[in-house]
C-alpha cells in the first residue's frame, strides 16, 4: 500500500513518492481517492482468492465423502476382512496387483493357444502367483472368492478350470478396486487407521459418521464463503466509488480551470 506522508505538514505530502504540493488541489484529491480504491481492489482481490479456497476444500471434502458413500454402499465391500494395517494394505494391494496381471497374461495365453490344459482340462498357476493368492484370499475371507475356492472344505489348490480362471479374475479386480479405495481414503485423511485391524470388517456406520462430517465440513466453507462475499461486495462498492470520486474531482477540476482562463 502507497503511504501518505505529512497530511498535516506545511511542508510536502507524498503520496508514493509523489509531491502532492506541486499539483492542484483536484489533481491531489484525485490521486488519494484512486489510491484508497486500490486499497480496496487489493482487499476484494484478497477476499476472491480465499473464495476460492474454500471453493477448493469444499470440493475436496465432498469428493471424500463420495468416495466414503461408494465404500459404503457397496455390498461386496463389506463383507471383506480388513487389513491389519496400513503397510499390510499396501503389501496385499501389490500381491493382487501381481495376481491380477498372472491371470491376465494365463488368460492371453489361452486365447493364443501358446497355454492348454491338463488332461482334466484344468490350468496350473505358478508357485509365486498361487502363494500370492492363497495370502490375500485366505486374509480377505473364502467366501469372497467362490470361484477361486471352489472345495467343500474352503481349501484350494493351485489348478483351475477356465470359467475359474475367468470369474476368478473378475473378482480379483473387484477386490483390487477394494483395496484401492481403501487407501486413498486411508492416505487422505477420510479413514483414520484405527479402522483397521485383524478379523475386522467396514463399520458402515462409522463410514456414515464421517461422510455427514465431510458434509459439514463443506457447508461451513459455502458458510464462510457467503461471508467473504458480502466483504468482497462491500470493498467493490468502495472502490467504484473511489474511483468515480477521483474521476469526478479531475471533471471538477478541469472545469474550474476552463472558467478562469475564460475570466
Amino acid at each position: 500500500m502507497t503511504q501518505i506522508n505529512n497530511v498535516n505538514s506545511t511542508n510536502s505530502m507524498n503520496l508514493g513518492g509523489i509531491d502532492l504540493n506541486n499539483m492542484s488541489p483536484f489533481t491531489a484529491a484525485a490521486l488519494v481517492q484512486l489510491e484508497i480504491a486500490k486499497t480496496n481492489k487489493d482487499s476484494a482481490q484478497r477476499y476472491i482468492n480465499e473464495m476460492k479456497a474454500q471453493n477448493d476444500q469444499a470440493r475436496k471434502y465432498m469428493e471424500q465423502a463420495d468416495a466414503l458413500r461408494a465404500i459404503n454402499t457397496n455390498p461386496a465391500y463389506a463383507k471383506y476382512n480388513l487389513p491389519e494395517n496400513i503397510d499390510d494394505l499396501k503389501k496385499t494391494l501389490n500381491d493382487v496387483e501381481y495376481v491380477e496381471k498372472s491371470y491376465e497374461k494365463m488368460e492371453a495365453q489361452i486365447a493364443d493357444g501358446t497355454l492348454k490344459p491338463d488332461k482334466n482340462g484344468l490350468y496350473k498357476l505358478d508357485k509365486t502367483t498361487d502363494t500370492k493368492l492363497h495370502d490375500f484370499v485366505n486374509k480377505a475371507g473364502h467366501d469372497n472368492f467362490p470361484n477361486i475356492v471352489r472345495t467343500a472344505d474352503g481349501s484350494f489348490d493351485d489348478l483351475h478350470f477356465k470359467y475359474e480362471l475367468d470369474d476368478g479374475l473378475k473378482e480379483i479386480k473387484q477386490y483390487k478396486e477394494y483395496l484401492t479405495s481403501l487407501l486413498k481414503a486411508f492416505e487422505d485423511g477420510s479413514i483414520p487407521q484405527d479402522m483397521l485391524g485383524k478379523d475386522k470388517k467396514l463399520d458402515i456406520k462409522s463410514i456414515d459418521n464421517l461422510i455427514t462430517a465431510l458434509q459439514h465440513k463443506a457447508e461451513n466453507c459455502n458458510s464462510d464463503n457467503q461471508t467473504q462475499m458480502v466483504k468482497l461486495q462491500d470493498k467493490m462498492g468502495q472502490y467504484n466509488a473511489f474511483v468515480s470520486g477521483s474521476s469526478d474531482m479531475i471533471k471538477t477540476g478541469a472545469q474550474l480551470q476552463q472558467s478562469i482562463l475564460k475570466s
